[in-house]
């Protein structure tokens, strides 16, 4: 197996033969602590890295600003004529000879040009930008002695041109019908039944000419075009109605924003500067997209004219030069306040866990910049919870994480390819590098990229004060490339991605489709907005947070209209969705850039859900109504294995209004593959904070834009974060007024108790006790309840808050109180305690010199070592080898047990025997495939960093194995515990082979505690033996004894002494540490002391394997292992039982059995015997073993069935087709075990199996293209099916559940009318319950026969479960109806 990490960083040696561009007169632009180039920085290895081609197609005013890109016209700048421009109501384009104007009223623009504007004899081979302004351009053809320009916008019904002096005007009809009347031309019956009205000055006259129609315009150099609305009743009136407007030239177009921040009320306005041509009439007919005229402010002018039809909805249009608009700001948060803990069956334990498995994840060195901000966003989440929690360790390991990879790009440095960003001149824009989807040579999703760093940087700034005054600088760069409000930026155009007459983003940097440009995630714009929120707010720039507060609200208005359509007025009749999730210049729909998955079109609108995500829960019957359609067209509710629904952010969202169903659906699926970017952590307590808080309140404004109120029933719950250094006070809409510490959140729940957890221990010997003290720091509880994992344990009513844990098995516990005021309460922080002992993988320490194997690290025997034997960033492993721990071991038949996928931070342990002090030669094994090597590592003794290994070269790949050596590794006698930890990836380590070559030249003490001690009660003291200690040179030693654990704490008569008296014993097992030294060198050792009232001490015994909750198939063989050990006495054996039957003994270690479980769930325990006759119980192990999913399944669109062989390895699969002739001629079966990419096809026969190629384990994922009767062919592309290989068994008709059962007879199977089921006969009534592929009931049969006949006629082919009951007998069995 290749074991592989990529590369990014290092590569700088090797790559730089790659780069196609000199980098030898680069330019690095310094901003602050960071900086940008201004020199294209090359290719990487794989090619990457680009920047946009050509330049941009701009004369006169238009070339003297910054490149305007990712706007509706923006395949203009970018070639020498378009034929995508769609402003509503008009379609157009430019050639050679002019203005293509058109209606094409959904999708592409066609072949047929009706009218076409120009001059005579214009033949320009581009149609450059000449001026633009917010909402409209003006495009300018030259050739020779001909010019001519035309200016448009959006909504707006007119196109108006210009021309020099010497040019005639002509306009060519190459449709409908063309009628002059006076100095008008109005053409009727165009493409769709549009009709076009051409106003030339007074006085003009049109000469026809075939189809041409020419004017001198009266002397005059401008003329206009109309589009009539199709809804009008009289053309030549409302042509004469429109003729006052025809003159009215827009010169620019403007938008201004205010931001209220005492009512939350953000204003917009609209202007049109003009030039009046003729005339006395001075406003211009515009017109108003729906999310405009739907939130007017009761002082503008309001729509009163004739309306149009277009893509976005109805147009409706005013006469005017301005509007405005006002939309209501209710906040956002950076997360979800921590009040969890009154959600029933929240666990802050298991909240620790999910935080604990995600802190340590690193940054991937391969990468691109979208990719990276979804894993920095992941990261922050998980740290914000985290902070809440009080958890600072978790939180500043995370931010030093952030810090290190977005400081990383915010700076270049001359030869740098990856990780920087590049100002490339010519299109006024930053482009960061490694790039993804196109961010460079496109410019497409800029303020997706970025959102994600600009909201990391709010992050840095919040958990590290004054980080932005040095990095503030290139962060506002990144504002300004995607939307700088300054229309006088001389380096990056006015508000690039957003489109502020549209109301939303645009995507496309040069709207480079068809279609016209495109914006496909709504929500991750949402979080660019919602991040300049943030990043103005604790960087104190108003100007920053109120510019995304206008974004915010602005899009979010877009959004409901345009890509979810609550008012149920813009979407076509055929529209088949409840939302949209592409919009494009002149269409939608529901596909993605990957995939047309409906699923996918859900997620992508919701995607990432955090703090600035309470926008979607602000209307909740729209939320309501999706989720039903949810239900109905995804596997939502069955956990459906689908790469393209994600089930976290789904229950994220369904939070919104059911937060119960939410937490129900999260619980029944704990194995899900999680999305890219999503944290396990953050759903958890996104749900369980959801189901305290209710519902967004909408109603609810604040004069602080981070704060929010959520309403449950008649409870309100306020809530503001304030990122400040002093207090502040929050005022609600409705009055309510709330206090927010500084740098703090706060709610209207907050109760003013504070208590700190502890206990003078962090381990506790296995089923020993641990004293517990809560010392209340405010207020003034009333009660106090002790939590051991989640369960009440004790409770306490008066000071001090004391209780002791007992019978702490192994494993890894998670303490907490529960401190009270009444009936409201707080919790405490978190106490984690270890019981148990880190050991040796294989029971006995390795001796030394002799070899390590890097895969043979030691184990926990609590369980999971993760941040005790080892520490892993990443909980999956990707190898073969110990899959139930986190570390990437995998069992290499040369090389032995390796370890790969190795990061910044990890680390693995081994306890060593070194039969002789000295220096060692430790010669290591290992490969790398990264060109410029891996690397370091070092070699960790206690506190000491022995030697380390630097510069891993580069060794051909990452099977080819290389030898490196280290010399004078200093090695002490005896048992201890050696750390590999890695400062450095891009290898994969193999053995150690450790060879002493001299002794030490100094003296190396060697620590003694003496022998484990049984003190039996009521004596309460002891005198511990630290004599034997010794100094190979017969120096002086110092001693020093610790107590490491106890159930009480010890007293020393002088811990310094070799022979100190113990004092204070009590029932129990105490370990004590022994550290001497002679000045120079230390050794330390260990002692346990019982204290008890017998002569004999329980042993203590462990189930290392499985861990909790691990999964399995039915009739799989499970090995449950167990490691136990006695103090004072030997183990004489060891049995396993489930649910407490007996299924195994064994009485030699290592102590293991082999056992074949039906499915269902269990409990697992050992027991332990020694000689003496003592007995002791481990903690219970709790694991599922499912029923194996039947090798015959429905596909996902229910036209076909398929069935796998139950191979372990390479099984056949067969396409069934349930209607005749189905797959005839045509049948190809595409499949691969990736998500990503096009999968390979391979032609197959119905009815015939096909053996594919997979392994054991593995997930592939397939669909089939076929022929379909009456139809052409069918496929089931958008709803890939899935299996995991080796996890099927045959469908029979005899229930795996419990063979002691009577046996159920039913046939035929498959069936396709009546199925007939034979009874047991017991004398019971019987039930049976039918329930769907699905789980849900669909029918239920009493009866008291014995012969069961059941009419499956009427029901859909597939799959069905019948459950049979009789007393307490159950039974379920599988029923396939074709």
């Amino acid at each position: 197996m290749t074991i592989s990490t990529k590369f990014l960083k290092g590569l700088l040696s090797i790559v730089l033969s790659f780069i196609t561009y000199s980098n030898c007169f680069s330019q690095h632009v310094a901003i602050g602590s960071g900086g940008y180039s201004t020199s294209f920085p090359g290719t990487d290895a794989a090619g990457r890295n680009s920047y946009p081609s050509g330049t941009p197609y701009t004369i006169g005013n238009a070339a003297s600003k910054p490149a305007p890109t990712n706007d509706w016209w923006s395949a203009k700048i970018k070639n020498a004529h378009a034929d995508n421009l769609f402003n509503y109501p008009f379609t157009m384009k430019t050639k050679n000879s002019g203005l293509v104007t058109t209606y094409i009223p959904w999708g592409v623009i066609d072949n047929i040009e009706p009218v076409i504007v120009g001059v005579t004899g214009l033949n320009a081979s581009a149609a450059k930008v000449s001026n633009f302004s917010d909402w409209t351009v003006t495009l300018d053809w030259q050739n020779s002695n001909h010019h001519f320009s035309a200016t448009t916008g959006i909504g707006m019904p007119f196109i108006y041109f210009e021309k020099d002096s010497t040019d005639i005007a002509q306009i060519e009809v190459n449709q409908g019908t063309a009628t002059i009347s006076s100095e008008l031309l109005v053409i009727n019956n165009l493409r769709n039944g549009a009709d076009f009205v051409i106003y030339a000055p007074s006085g003009s006259t049109w000469i026809k000419n075939g189809n041409t129609y020419t004017s001198s315009l009266n002397g005059k150099n401008y003329w206009s075009l109309a589009f009539i609305p199709l809804n009008s009743t009289n053309i030549t009136a409302t042509a004469n109605l429109y003729k006052k407007y025809a003159y009215v030239f827009p010169t620019n177009t403007t938008t201004t924003w205010n931001y209220n921040q005492s009512n939350g009320e953000v204003t917009t306005n609209f202007n049109v500067a003009t030039d009046v041509k003729e005339g006395t009439d001075t406003n211009m007919l515009i017109g108003l997209l729906p999310h405009q005229w739907n939130n007017l402010s009761s002082t503008s002018a309001q729509p009163t004219g004739l309306s149009y039809s277009t893509i976005r909805g109805e147009l409706k249009t005013l006469a005017g030069n301005s509007f405005q608009v006002s939309n209501t700001f209710y906040g956002i948060l950076p997360t979800l306040p921590y009040l969890d803990h009154y959600s029933n069956n929240f666990n802050p334990g298991d909240m620790q866990n999910k935080v604990d498995g995600i802190k340590n994840d690193a940054l991937d060195t391969w990468t691109d910049s979208y990719n990276e901000g979804q894993v920095m966003n992941r990261l922050i989440q998980t740290a914000r919870i985290a902070d809440l929690m009080g958890d600072t360790a978790s939180v500043n390991t995370i931010v030093h994480t952030v810090k290190d990879r977005l400081e990383d790009w915010l700076k270049s440095e001359p030869g740098e390819i990856a990780f920087l960003f590049y100002y490339n001149t010519t299109w006024s824009s930053l482009i960061g590098y490694p790039a993804g989807h196109g961010q460079d040579g496109n410019l497409n999703d800029h303020h997706f990229h970025w959102g994600y760093f600009i909201h990391a940087a709010a992050f840095l700034e919040q958990f590290q004060p004054g980080w932005a005054s040095n990095w503030g600088p290139m962060v506002n760069l990144l504002v300004r490339d995607a939307a700088s409000s300054d229309r006088n930026d001389p380096s990056y155009p006015f508000l690039r991605n957003f489109s502020p007459y549209a109301g939303h983003c645009w995507a496309n940097g040069f709207a480079s489709f068809p279609q016209g440009n495109d914006q496909e995630s709504t929500s991750e714009s949402m979080q660019f907005n919602s991040s300049l929120i943030h990043w103005g707010s604790i960087t104190g720039n108003t100007a920053i947070r109120d510019l995304g507060i206008y974004l915010y609200t602005t899009e979010q208005s877009a959004i409901e209209e345009y890509w979810f359509d609550v008012y149920n007025r813009n979407f076509q009749s055929s529209q088949q969705y409840s939302l949209v999730s592409r919009v494009w210049g002149n269409s939608y729909d529901n596909g993605t850039f990957w995939t047309s998955d409906i699923a996918a079109s859900y997620g992508i609108e919701m995607y990432p859900i955090h703090g600035g995500s309470l926008y979607l829960g602000h209307d909740t019957t729209y939320v309501n109504q999706l989720w039903n359609e949810i239900e109905t067209n995804t596997g939502i509710l069955s956990n459906q294995v689908n790469p393209n629904l994600w089930h976290d952010v789904y229950w994220q969202y369904l939070s919104f209004i059911n937060p119960s169903k939410a937490i129900q659906l999260y619980d029944s699926y704990p194995n899900r593959n999680l999305k890219f970017g999503v944290s396990d952590a953050q759903t958890y307590h996104w749900l369980h904070a959801m189901n305290v808080l209710g519902n967004v309140d909408a109603t609810i404004t604040s004069d602080h834009p981070i704060a929010a109120v959520f309403k449950k029933g008649n409870n309100k719950t306020y809530t503001a974060h304030n990122y400040g250094n002093n207090p502040i006070t929050v005022t609600f809409s409705d009055s309510y007024t709330l206090q927010v510490p500084a740098n703090s959140m706060a709610t209207s729940r907050d109760i003013n108790v504070e208590g700190l957890l502890t206990s003078d221990f962090n381990e506790v010997y296995p089923n020993g006790s641990l004293p517990l003290k809560l010392s209340i720091n405010a207020g003034t509880p009333t009660k106090v309840e002790f939590l051991q994992d989640g369960i009440l344990i004790g409770q306490d009513t008066a000071a001090p808050f004391e209780f002791t844990a007992t019978n702490l098995t192994s494993g890894k516990h998670r303490f907490y109180a529960r401190i009270y005021v009444g009936n409201e309460f707080k919790l405490s922080n978190i106490l984690t305690i270890f019981s148990g002992d880190q050991i040796p993988f294989s029971g006995t320490p390795i001796i030394i010199p002799g070899t390590i194997e890097a895969g043979n690290y030691d184990v926990f025997e609590g369980g999971s070592g993760d941040g005790i034997s080892y520490q892993d960033n990443d909980r999956n492993n990707n190898g073969d080898y110990r899959t139930n721990e986190a570390v990437d071991a995998t069992n290499d038949p040369v090389e032995g047990k390796i370890v790969g996928w190795i990061n910044k931070g990890e680390w693995l342990e081994y306890t060593i025997d070194v039969q002789t002090p000295g220096f060692y030669n430790v010669a290591i094994r290992y490969a790398s495939g990264n060109t410029a090597g891996g690397g370091p590592f070092h070699l960790i003794l206690g506190t000491d960093t022995l030697r380390s290994f630097n510069n891993l070269t580069h060794t051909g790949g990452w099977n080819t194995w290389n030898t490196r050596s280290l010399n004078f590794v200093p090695l002490k006698s005896g048992v201890q515990t050696i750390r590999i930890a890695f400062g450095g990836g891009e290898f994969n380590l193999g053995r150690l082979n450790f060879n002493l070559t001299s002794t030490f030249p100094y003296s190396q003490p060697i620590a003694n505690a003496g022998s484990n001690q049984l003190i039996q009660l009521p004596n309460t003291s002891t005198t511990l033996n630290g004599s034997l200690s010794v100094d190979p040179y017969a120096g002086n030693l110092n001693y020093r004894w610790v107590q490491v654990y106890g159930p009480s704490v010890l007293g020393f008569n002088n811990n310094t002494l070799a022979q100190p008296t113990i004092t204070g014993l009590i029932e129990g097992v105490y370990k004590i540490k022994l550290i001497v030294d002679n000045g120079s060198y230390f050794d330390d050792d260990e002692v346990y002391i019982i204290s008890s009232n017998s002569n004999n001490v329980a042993p203590k015994v462990s189930i290392i394997e499985p861990f909790e909750g691990s999964r399995f198939i039915e009739y799989d063989t499970i090995q449950i292992a167990a490691i136990a050990s006695d103090l004072n006495d030997t183990v004489a054996s060891v049995s396993f039982y489930a649910n407490n039957q007996l299924i195994g003994t064994d009485n030699q270690p290592p102590y293991l059995i082999n056992w074949i479980p039906a499915w269902g769930n269990y409990s697992l325990t050992a027991i332990a015997n020694d000689q003496l006759g003592a007995s002791s119980s481990s903690g219970a192990v709790n694991i599922i073993v499912q029923e194996a999913p039947s090798c015959l399944d429905t596909s996902s669109n229910g036209e076909f069935m398929y069935e796998f062989s139950p191979a372990n390895n390479n099984p056949t699969l067969t396409f069934i087709p349930l209607i005749a002739g189905s797959g005839s001629p045509t049948c190809i079966l595409y499949y691969g075990t990736s998500t990503s990419g096009p999968l390979p096809g391979y032609n197959v026969t119905p009815n015939v199996p096909f053996r594919i190629n997979a392994s054991q384990g593995s997930t592939v994922y397939f669909y089939y293209t076929y022929s379909y009767p009456g139809a052409g062919q069918h496929d089931n592309s958008a709803n890939k099916d899935s299996y995991k290989i080796g996890t099927c068994r045959i469908a029979t008709g005899i229930s795996k559940q419990d063979i002691s059962i009577p046996e159920i007879s039913f046939y035929p199977n498959p069936v396709s009318d009546v199925l007939t089921i034979n009874l047991p006969n017991s004398g019971n009534q019987n039930s049976i319950l039918i329930y769907d592929s699905k789980r849900i009931l669909i029918d239920k049969i009493q009866t008291s026969e014995l012969t069961v006949e059941y009419s499956m006629h009427n029901l859909s082919s597939g799959i069905y479960f019948f459950n049979w009951t009789n007393n307490e007998q159950t039974k379920t069995f599988k029923v396939i109806k074709k």
